[in-house]
């Protein structure tokens, strides 16, 4: 899920399930950026037998753009996903971290 705001309905939906990785990119800012939940937070790494299969990259800061976005899929989510080895690979593709949008975020479309 790449968006301003994190996919807290989907996280839910798997927060304990072992078989789905969840990963989600997102504004932040300590809890304080919509939709205002500490679930959204980095050590919100699911329950149970989902423990480890939840992923929350939440910005604490404006301005994200492309090198950022582009760190932590090369070096966070490509390898970890490469680990779970999925069969399917749904995506949850916001627009509003686009430079210019709501979300104060500066993710062009050449990223």
């Amino acid at each position: 899920d790449w968006d301003v705001h994190h996919g807290n309905g989907t996280q839910k939906a798997f927060i304990d399930d072992p078989n789905v990785l969840y990963f989600s990119i997102h504004r932040f800012d300590h809890g304080n950026f919509f939709p205002f939940s500490k679930d959204a937070g980095p050590r919100i790494v699911g329950n149970g037998d989902g423990e480890g299969r939840n992923v929350n990259v939440g910005w604490n800061d404006k301005k994200m753009g492309d090198d950022e976005y582009l760190v932590v899929f090369e070096k966070l989510l490509m390898p970890i996903a490469t680990e779970f080895d999925p069969d399917l690979v749904l995506v949850s593709a916001g627009f509003d971290a686009a430079k210019g949008d709501m979300g104060d975020c500066n993710v062009t479309p050449e990223c």
